[in-house]
């Protein structure tokens, strides 16, 4: 039986983005009908040895019978509650501009449990107007609208400007975690967790492979 625990020990970031890959590639066998996946198989689709897969699993209990494989969409619903996304979580984002309504596009987000209710901007010819089906808000208006969506999470996708207070007000605002897509860096007031996403330094990561083969 597929279980979880409770977790007596701080889980390393790096096996919940391993969980969070496990999980996006269970999605895709359960998709192709596959019922019961064997740890060995798993491992060699991300790319992990067999070993470091199953210590990973067992930070969070049980997850079935390794003679018979671990049963797919179990899996799936388990690891999904361990990230708290097995219901849908209401997201808010910050900046309507070209980046901003390609995310509010982006199916990916609702497939994986996230839903962006409210969107925020500064640019008062978008503040009142519908962008995929969410009305602007001015940024202003942060702190009286982020209640009415209950709101945990932001995605920061605006100017530079005055960013590091962005966040700071949205901590303020009862926001915990905030995904910054902005390529300026930013911190987390207390109690508050922070993921920079800088595109160009991705891209500057994958040109020196390009000049000087794999990473050491």
């Amino acid at each position: 039986m597929m279980g979880m625990e409770k977790m007596e020990k701080k889980i390393p970031l790096q096996t919940v983005e391993r969980m969070s890959l496990y999980r996006r590639i269970l999605e895709e066998l359960h998709g192709k009908g596959v019922a019961n996946v064997y740890s060995h198989q798993l491992a060699e689709m991300v790319h992990v040895s067999p070993a470091q897969l199953r210590r990973d699993l067992a930070s969070f209990g049980s997850f079935g019978n390794i003679s018979r494989g671990y049963p797919v969409y179990q899996m799936i619903v388990t690891i999904s509650r361990l990230f708290g996304t097995d219901t849908l979580q209401n997201v808010a984002l910050v900046g309507v501009g070209n980046l901003g309504r390609a995310l509010l596009f982006y199916r990916g987000f609702e497939e994986r449990g996230f839903h962006i209710a409210v969107v925020f901007d500064i640019d008062s010819e978008k503040v009142g107007r519908v962008f995929a089906g969410r009305r602007c808000h001015h940024i202003q208006d942060l702190e009286a609208v982020l209640p009415d969506y209950s709101i945990t999470m932001a995605i920061l996708a605006c100017g530079q400007q005055n960013l590091q207070s962005m966040v700071n007000r949205l901590g303020q605002a009862g926001v915990r975690s905030v995904l910054n897509f902005v390529p300026k860096q930013v911190h987390g007031p207390a109690g508050v967790n922070v993921e920079n996403v800088d595109f160009a330094a991705r891209l500057e990561k994958l040109s020196f492979l390009n000049r000087f083969g794999s990473a050491r």
